[in-house]
């Protein structure tokens, strides 16, 4: 009859044994990868009976692990800065009891009124004598053996230090660990790195106790490790159920309908990475200005893709950053700062309106980055291949629209790529395009380019902003038709189903999807082109056309200065017959049905 898997023979032994596997991610911690115990019989009906209550001590020590967390830089620095300051509390209340001169005086004359009365036994034995006067020595020479004491610690601390010797000080380790329930099991690198933390405390207050031997109490801490912890990182440690990341979760059941389950996907593990930098069971305190000032330093040094990089796999945050210091793989851009800030805004935004924290954490935190990006124009084979492609046709609708169907897709994501290239505009500037912005001017239907309609717009200067003709091809394609559709629906907005991300920019999620289809159908295969790239295409275009970028940079690229038309939108006539002259010259030859 099989007694299951948790109950064996080892080879050469009568006796049963209980057995379990240790869960893989507490492995590194009990350092052993299978558990067994004798159950002290040969009977196979008493080791049943026999290894439930083992089984259940080893789950339990399973569960208790799991409650425990992995130790932050404050949790460290927090332990080190009590020890130091429990230790100098210790010695004051010490130096308060040691007996004066006039004590140990007080002592002796009480010595002999109590021999006198009778109420200490005295006798002429030498033992009775020599007991009540060593008595009064260790009284008289205490403050002098403390001292010795703490010189004799004092150097073996050094050698222990030096040596990396723990025996002394494992005892405050493991107080520590217990306490604060933190994920380190004895005999590791961070046990022994706790140790030696402890260690560094523990010697600068018997540098400080030697300094009031001599008289001193000013003294501080000359070792940068034992500070006091950074009081703006808050609590240390969140209540159940409100941890960063379960926070994070109730926030997003609250907005699920704002942003689609990748972007939601996406922000989830961003996050994720913030709180490994602050700490899985931090409070949300954590959340302030100078945690995501300091997140925002890492980042610059976190590596692309790097947690699909094999050679990170499993480690934390801050040891990824470390190890690519010796990998030397490329780190992401000032935009992917942002993207990665942008998705702790909105959290941090929802955290303060919810009185969960009392500052704004994200206020000025973001980077000051040219929008403009460096970048290859799509060659003309590449533009055949995008607007060829099933989205510019027809496809299979939403999630496959690279491939092909019999669904006609006609909002933003068809005409997005088609105004980039025929403008020249940033994508941030035609994805918050207004119904407004669409009019006729002289006769002539006209883009205006501004800041002006709503308070959610921008463009990169004042002097971007501008008026731009709209070509001949997005007429015959039908945008004005578009366009008047959409405010016969009555949307301010020219592409409506478009949402603002946290910074107000209507520009990331067409960014996303538009370079993930080019991708799809084959025109991307590197980082040399991207949606931008639309835009350099309409500058060469120019160019071909023989005009200098003097005359087409500022008026309908926006390379200039602020200017009343520019803002206004009100060209002269013959200005405007110029600018619709240049447009109408580009042609794309390759987008020939």
């Amino acid at each position: 009859m099989s007694l299951g898997s948790n109950i064996a023979r080892r080879s050469g032994s009568a006796r049963y044994y209980a057995r379990l596997g240790v869960p893989p991610d507490l492995q590194s911690v009990v350092k052993k990868r299978e558990y067994w115990k004798s159950l002290g019989t040969s009977d196979p009906k008493v080791a049943r009976e026999k290894v439930l209550p083992v089984l259940m001590r080893w789950r339990a020590e399973f569960a208790e692990l799991r409650r425990r967390r992995e130790p932050t830089g404050v949790d460290l620095q927090t332990a080190v800065w009590n020890h130091y300051d429990a230790e100098l509390s210790r010695d004051t209340k010490e130096r308060a009891g040691i007996a004066t001169g006039q004590m140990v005086e007080d002592a002796s004359l009480a010595l002999q009124d109590q021999i006198a009365a009778g109420a200490v036994s005295w006798s002429d034995d030498p033992l009775v004598q020599l007991d009540a006067a060593l008595e009064l020595q260790v009284t008289s020479n205490q403050a002098q053996t403390a001292i010795h004491s703490r010189e004799v610690r004092i150097r073996i601390l050094r050698n222990h230090l030096r040596d990396g010797e723990t025996a002394l000080i494992e005892w405050a380790a493991d107080d520590v660990i217990a306490r604060d329930r933190l994920l380190i099991g004895k005999g590791t690198p961070a046990y022994r790195d706790l140790c030696q933390r402890l260690q560094r405390a523990e010697l600068e207050y018997l540098l400080r106790a030697a300094e009031r031997d001599a008289g001193n109490w000013g003294g501080t801490p000359s070792d940068p490790l034992v500070t006091p912890p950074d009081a703006t990182l808050g609590k240390k440690f969140a209540a159940p159920g409100e941890t960063i990341l379960e926070l994070h979760d109730r926030f997003a059941a609250e907005k699920r309908g704002s942003v689609t389950t990748d972007t939601w996907e996406q922000n989830r593990k961003i996050v994720l990475l913030f709180v490994d930098f602050v700490g899985a069971g931090s409070h949300v305190s954590a959340i302030n200005k100078k945690a995501v000032r300091d997140w925002k330093h890492k980042l610059a040094l976190w590596p692309v893709k790097a947690l699909a990089i094999k050679v990170f796999a499993g480690m934390s945050f801050v040891k990824i950053i470390e190890a690519n210091a010796t990998e030397k793989k490329p780190t992401i851009s000032q935009n992917t700062i942002n993207k990665y800030l942008s998705a702790i805004a909105g959290f941090a935004e929802w955290l303060l309106n919810n009185e969960f924290i009392e500052q704004d954490a994200m206020r000025g935190m973001f980077l000051a980055v040219d929008d403009e990006r460096k970048g290859s124009s799509f060659s003309e084979s590449q533009l055949k291949v995008i607007f060829h492609s099933p989205l510019f046709k027809t496809c299979a609708g939403d999630g496959d629209e690279h491939l092909p169907g019999e669904i006609a897709v006609r909002d933003w994501r068809y005409w997005i790529p088609y105004i980039c290239l025929y403008t020249g505009a940033r994508l941030g500037e035609v994805a918050q395009l207004l119904t407004a912005d669409v009019r006729q001017l002289h006769g002539v239907w006209i883009f205006h380019i501004t800041r002006e309609g709503a308070i959610s717009k921008s463009t990169k200067t004042a002097g971007s902003q501008r008026v731009v003709p709209i070509h001949r091809e997005l007429i015959k394609l039908g945008l004005i038709e578009y366009h008047n559709a959409m405010v016969a629906g009555g949307h301010a907005r020219l592409f409506p189903k478009l949402q603002p991300d946290i910074r107000g920019f209507y520009s990331a999620t067409p960014s996303r999807f538009l370079n993930r289809y080019f991708r799809k159908i084959g025109a991307k295969v590197d980082n040399s082109v991207n949606v931008h790239s639309l835009r350099h295409g309409m500058a060469d275009a120019f160019r071909r056309c023989g005009y200098l970028d003097e005359q087409f940079g500022g008026p309908i690229l926006g390379h200039a200065k602020e200017t009343m038309t520019g803002r206004y939108g009100n060209l002269p006539e013959g200005i405007l017959s110029e600018r619709v002259k240049m447009i109408e010259a580009v042609s794309f030859p390759s987008l020939a049905s």
